[in-house]
């Protein structure tokens, strides 16, 4: 009477989880598309009424955003997205410059043509959406330069500690492209960067990065 045998109670877990995931996703990529924007709240109950669930796997995907620095909880306040404010993303930046300082080394001292053709079509790319005033799809196309040049680097670990950045990287290049009056200059930042890693020398390389990098920060932090 109301008694799960063992198995539907296995089922019933995996369903719960099935719908946990699907809230996550969703959620994460409303976040990082700007859907739902930085400071925003998230009221669980709201969720789950306009989903037609319960708040269980709400409350699940809503930990695992926390637990992954896309959620923050404050006292009297409640959840909301985190916000990238300059000082974190100075921080952010300043992890940002050590791998990817590391990943441009290595490219530098060993690339090819095709790699280089990659990164130039990325900056074409950049361009035609700084050229309309896309900034979501001018960020994804900067994220996708600096996610190939990770794997140009050939270092798993660079890969895999990068990766770790990445969601808040784009909420950081959202906030921080933005503060640009002219979108179209951040396309033409990263000609540097290609640049530097033709000459063949890591050291240039590496200081074009930091330039690059300091370059986006210090353009952020003017607009304020």
């Amino acid at each position: 009477m109301g008694v799960l045998k063992k198995d539907e109670t296995n089922i019933s877990v995996i369903q719960r989880h099935s719908v946990a995931d699907q809230v996550y996703f969703d959620l994460r990529t409303k976040i990082l598309s700007g859907q739902i924007a930085q400071g925003e709240r998230i009221v669980e109950a709201s969720i789950a009424k306009s989903l037609g669930i319960s708040r269980a796997p709400v409350r699940e995907a809503v930990n695992r955003l926390t637990e992954a620095g896309l959620l923050e909880s404050r006292t009297h306040y409640g959840t909301s997205v985190i916000q990238m404010s300059t000082e974190t993303i100075r921080e952010l930046y300043a992890v940002r410059n050590a791998i990817e300082a590391l990943a441009i080394r290595g490219v530098a001292e060993r690339h090819t043509s095709e790699d280089m053709k990659s990164l130039r079509d990325l900056i074409k790319t950049m361009s035609g959406f700084a050229g309309s005033g896309d900034l979501p799809g001018l960020v994804d196309a900067e994220l996708e330069f600096h996610e190939v040049l990770w794997r140009m680097a050939k270092n798993p670990y660079i890969e895999k500690v990068a990766g770790l950045l990445f969601d808040h990287l784009r909420l950081a290049l959202t906030v921080d492209n933005a503060g640009y009056k002219n979108l179209m200059d951040v396309a033409q930042e990263h000609e540097p960067l290609v640049k530097a890693i033709e000459s063949g020398d890591p050291d240039k390389a590496a200081a074009a990065l930091t330039e690059h990098i300091m370059t986006s920060l210090e353009a952020h932090a003017s607009a304020k």
